[in-house]
């Protein structure tokens, strides 16, 4: 059940219909970047005020992703849908070293309202009390994160469904490195629904997320 107000769109009057419907038909109809961003303003932020890195960084994004239209829009039931805003769901490293999901959590009345639903639903993951529960996706307003903090990669595929959810952007991000200029960099790959994101919004969304890693008060005052 989707938690956001959307307006429907007709796809008659979808001013990107002749490239949704040719899209629409691909038996593979995701494509995705990855990009180099610098996480350097962003990452002596939340340090200086001992913020959880990865919490506030998938909240950073989604809030920076909101701000293009294209990636507000989903495909469900036969009908295009722009959503007012996207919540984010993120993967967690359980205490048995198995992932799981973190899919309750929105962005609420601002960021100090979300991180602390997020870390409540953080630290109950970790007990890994959900691994033995059916994954139930119902929801498509919503931003798909993870991270490979491990390793630093050049380019990421990921699984994908052939249904309604496969118009969920998903978001990746590798190891922070620090260069011998003493900035803190790491690679970011996002996928995207070419029905509905073109080069042009997903470029625009790497944009996007550069201006707030550079501008993270912005984001983080409530």
């Amino acid at each position: 059940m989707n938690h956001n107000p959307s307006t429907t769109i007709e796809i008659d009057s979808f001013p990107g219909r002749k490239h949704f419907r040719w899209f629409l038909d691909y038996d593979d109809p995701t494509y995705g970047m990855t990009v180099e961003m610098n996480l350097t303003k962003f990452y002596s932020f939340v340090k200086k005020r001992k913020l959880s890195t990865y919490l506030s960084l998938i909240y950073l994004v989604t809030c920076a992703l909101n701000q293009i239209k294209e990636f507000r829009y989903r495909y469900q039931d036969g009908e295009i849908l722009l959503f007012e805003k996207i919540d984010p769901a993120f993967t967690i490293m359980t205490n048995q070293g198995l992932f799981d999901n973190v899919d309750i959590v929105d962005l609420g009345a601002g960021f100090k309202d979300y991180l602390t639903r997020a870390q409540k639903a953080v630290d109950d993951i970790k007990l890994g009390v959900g691994l033995s529960n059916p994954q139930i996706d119902d929801r498509v307003d919503q931003y798909y994160f993870t991270c490979l903090p491990w390793i630093s990669f050049k380019a990421l595929t990921q699984p994908m469904t052939n249904n309604e959810f496969a118009f969920i952007p998903r978001i990746a991000w590798d190891k922070f490195v620090i260069d011998e200029d003493k900035k803190v960099i790491c690679n970011f790959n996002i996928i995207v629904h070419h029905a509905l994101i073109d080069g042009y919004p997903l470029s625009q969304g790497f944009i996007a997320i550069q201006d707030a890693l550079n501008n993270p008060e912005r984001f983080f005052v409530d």
